[in-house]
């Protein structure tokens, strides 16, 4: 429904060839441990290759699964080239400019996220880190699974009990793959990686998920082992994961510092990265002129969800995003009021999003969903490029769910206006908020919002 424009939007994206997870379904929230951090040993990607396993050239009706998953990874996800880029021009002068002993392709700070990085007494006989993103990396190291996920009376609680990485599972998918594509305190990524010259990043995982090459089917099968496939609860526990790696990074003093600076990987990169000709300030960046704002994208989307899905906490998020907002932007500020408040909304959206977890999303809170994102362009809610973006991504990730609950006529509508919106987006360095917003006042108009 929405590839056609979301495609060059993902290709755009998609630069830093971080890990993503490709299956997704609706429970609880993350209690497994994540692949790069497990004690089971990765046996390599080559273990599921065979004809008989994954890597089948066709498809098979004979079993629950298509049985050629590996060869479409193999073939047509971008991710098998994360450690390639690596050896590039590009990398090798990101290399350089951070000083690494090792170029890029040695480099644990490069290896974590452009290859399933783990210790070499966790690597099988047949690992090969020049996988790239390879199936263990997103499925957790196979050492007690790989056995048993094929025995006659296997199960998937048995699966994940045994070190599989569960995917189906939103917020736990969302933790992977924002740990990448965001970063967090395990694989962080650094002003100072950027400034060397690494692609700005950005994601909203539903979006990736859904133009990321399919090795599945959402079928009776499928639902009965993994519970509903709901493309509405995963873009919101996506922007939950976002959300956290943010505020655990603010809050984090070992991170939020560089040097005599603030880690500025929490701000808006527009912030600081715009002309100087530019002179289009607006209470809504920042408390106070020459004030970066920190990067609320994901923020703004949580509170809709909240708004939405769990009504009775919105006032309370309200109220503790806007204090993170006046202490990080005050003249006055500092760093203790600063990751105290981020600390306090941090906890308080952990609680929230528990809630949310259990909240079906129905066609009426998608539609509540949808036009509050529309609505937030009256109030200048997406002044910068980064809440544009995330705009731009959840309004078609929202509209996509809302097409699986059965109201194409809305659907319909949102992705007639996207290609116009995708448009304005095309340059980061260019965004114009007015035009941008303007586009969405009349997206409201056309759908009742």
């Amino acid at each position: 429904m929405k590839a056609n424009a979301l495609n060059r939007c993902f290709n755009r994206l998609l630069l830093t060839l971080g890990t993503s997870v490709l299956l997704a379904a609706p429970t609880g929230g993350m209690t497994q441990t994540m692949p790069h951090q497990s004690q089971h040993q990765s046996v390599g990607t080559v273990n599921c290759a065979s004809s008989t396993c994954h890597g089948s050239i066709a498809e098979r009706t004979a079993t629950p699964v298509l049985q050629n998953e590996y060869t479409t990874w193999l073939r047509e996800d971008p991710h098998t080239q994360a450690y390639a880029v690596l050896k590039n021009a590009q990398s090798q002068r990101i290399a350089k400019n951070l000083g690494l002993a090792q170029p890029a392709h040695e480099a644990k700070v490069c290896l974590d996220c452009h290859s399933h990085n783990v210790p070499a007494s966790k690597q099988g006989p047949r690992f090969d880190k020049s996988d790239g993103i390879n199936c263990e990396a997103c499925h957790g190291p196979a050492e007690k699974w790989i056995k048993t996920h094929v025995e006659p009376k296997a199960s998937h609680a048995k699966n994940i009990e045994n070190g599989l990485y569960p995917t189906s599972d939103p917020y736990a998918a969302a933790k992977l793959c924002t740990s990448c594509h965001v970063g967090d305190s395990s694989r962080p990524i650094t002003h100072q990686i950027m400034g060397a010259g690494h692609p700005r990043i950005s994601i909203e995982v539903e979006t990736f998920m859904a133009l990321e090459p399919p090795h599945y089917k959402i079928d009776e099968d499928w639902v009965q082992r993994k519970g509903a496939y709901d493309a509405g609860k995963i873009w919101a526990m996506g922007q939950f994961a976002s959300s956290a790696n943010l505020l655990e990074l603010i809050a984090d003093p070992k991170r939020n510092r560089q040097g005599i600076m603030p880690e500025l990987m929490m701000f808006d990169c527009h912030a600081c990265h715009s002309p100087m000709s530019k002179k289009d300030w607006s209470k809504d960046l920042a408390r106070s002129p020459g004030q970066a704002r920190i990067n609320n994208s994901s923020l703004i989307m949580v509170q809709a969800i909240v708004r939405a899905a769990a009504p009775q906490h919105s006032s309370d998020i309200g109220k503790l995003v806007n204090q993170l907002h006046i202490a990080s932007t005050s003249p006055a500020a500092n760093f203790n009021e600063v990751e105290r408040a981020a600390n306090v909304l941090h906890a308080q959206l952990n609680t929230v999003r528990k809630v949310v977890a259990t909240v079906p999303f129905t066609e009426q809170v998608l539609e509540k969903i949808l036009k509050d994102l529309v609505n937030m362009a009256a109030n200048n809610q997406y002044a910068d490029f980064a809440g544009a973006e995330q705009a731009y991504m959840s309004i078609s990730s929202v509209a996509n769910g809302l097409a699986r609950k059965g109201n194409s006529r809305i659907a319909q509508t949102v992705n007639s206006k996207m290609d116009r919106l995708l448009k304005l987006l095309s340059n980061d360095e260019a965004y114009d908020r007015e035009a941008f917003q303007s586009e969405l006042l009349a997206l409201k108009a056309a759908v009742g919002a």
